[in-house]
């Protein structure tokens, strides 16, 4: 997150709100999803820490995943990189309060089935953090001018 967040906040402004191809998320839609999902996956496994068992999850059209989105989906850096600061600390502030052993309780993912709360940070956020931070360096590449020609 840290070298993410370094990256973003040296960008100029015009790349940010560029589409890579018609329909395809630009960078700070991307950014708003990552501010919005690390609070939420951390909550949820806590959630499965505490409820063993529990169904977790949501779908990609989940109104809460979206709405960040459309929320913050034209937000400045100025306003993003304090959000996502923000989330971070609050996911690692949850994850951080979880005993040790809570780390193997399962719960029903509607798709994955059973999971672990370490699965589903690993899958959920660490994994997921990755995918963002690899697609924000492609829309970048794809939205950049060429540099010029020698």
């Amino acid at each position: 997150m840290q070298r993410l967040l370094q990256e973003i906040e040296r960008l100029p402004a015009d790349v940010l709100y560029r589409e890579p191809r018609p329909g395809e998320w630009p960078v700070m839609s991307t950014l708003a999803h990552v501010s919005e999902l690390l609070p939420y996956w951390a909550h949820q496994a806590e959630r499965i820490a505490r409820s063993p068992g529990v169904a977790f999850g949501r779908t990609h059209d989940d109104p809460e995943r979206v709405g960040a989105i459309d929320q913050h989906g034209h937000d400045s850096i100025g306003a993003i990189v304090p959000r996502i600061r923000a989330s971070l600390a609050d996911c690692l502030g949850t994850l951080r309060s979880l005993p040790p052993e809570a780390w193997a309780t399962n719960g029903q993912h509607p798709s994955r089935g059973a999971m672990s709360v370490e699965q589903v940070v690993d899958r959920f956020l660490v994994d997921h953090i990755e995918e963002h931070a690899a697609q924000i360096s492609a829309t970048l590449s794809a939205v950049s001018p060429a540099p010029p020609a020698r």
